[in-house]
């Protein structure tokens, strides 16, 4: 105990210079102390969160330029799609301002983009392509509809990563693909609007024998990202 309050007070000469930061830190622990308790109260702080994001994307778009992070990410995801192949149906979950579904669409693709509710308004305002409203915990699409599934930083700010899981088996037909981003290892955690973490083999874990894995690229940790992150290709199994 002791040595966490250290912590604390050390941690407030930062959140005075940085109101932002302090701003969002009276947010959380007022409107959404209690995250935690059920999945209704996580979406409404991962809405807030997103929302955020979004708007500061808005207001800087020079941003995603300017990140080599970002183009890198890019250039790593159109490489994989144009592998798997042409034409292709494909569900990005949580497109967020559309950093990976709008190159996606532009290679010829035909892209939906999920989002959820409020945030998908926030994302078609952006230009996401065909973004609607939706749960990746539980998908509105019809069994067998995709030939690949995208989850860009997604996994780790689920309520239950399990179930999306499920609905990516389900909604993806038969040697579709499902391309996973997220940070690897147990700093992940170090974010606040993360509730779970992966490595490579916990993640063949659970995924079990649904997927087979084809293919992991990993992105050093650099800039903003504190922790490296990690990109999976994995085809369903028959």
């Amino acid at each position: 105990m002791i040595e966490t309050l250290k912590k604390r007070i050390q941690g407030l000469p930062h959140l005075l210079s940085h109101p932002s930061q302090l701003k969002r830190l009276i947010i959380r622990e007022t409107l959404y102390r209690q995250r935690y308790q059920n999945k209704q109260h996580w979406v409404e702080w991962q809405k807030y969160g997103c929302s955020r994001h979004i708007q500061m994307m808005q207001a800087h778009p020079d941003a995603l330029c300017t990140s080599s992070l970002n183009l890198t990410r890019i250039q790593i995801f159109s490489d994989i799609v144009s592998r798997i192949g042409k034409s292709l149906m494909v569900l990005d979950v949580g497109a967020g301002d559309g950093v990976i579904s709008g190159p996606i669409s532009e290679m010829g693709n035909e892209v939906i983009s999920i989002e959820l509710p409020t945030i998908a308004a926030i994302a078609h305002k952006c230009g996401v392509p065909s973004v609607v409203a939706n749960d990746a915990e539980h998908l509105t699409f019809a069994s067998n509809s995709f030939d690949l599934v995208i989850a860009s930083e997604v996994l780790e700010h689920l309520w239950n990563p399990h179930n999306f899981f499920d609905e990516a088996y389900r909604v993806l037909r038969a040697d579709g693909y499902l391309i996973i981003e997220t940070p690897e290892g147990e700093g992940s955690l170090l974010y606040d609007d993360h509730k779970n973490y992966f490595t490579v083999e916990s993640m063949k874990q659970t995924l079990g024998s649904r997927f087979t894995l084809c293919e992991v690229e990993r992105l050093k940790a650099t800039g903003c990202a504190q922790t490296p992150t990690i990109i999976l290709v994995l085809r369903k199994s028959s």
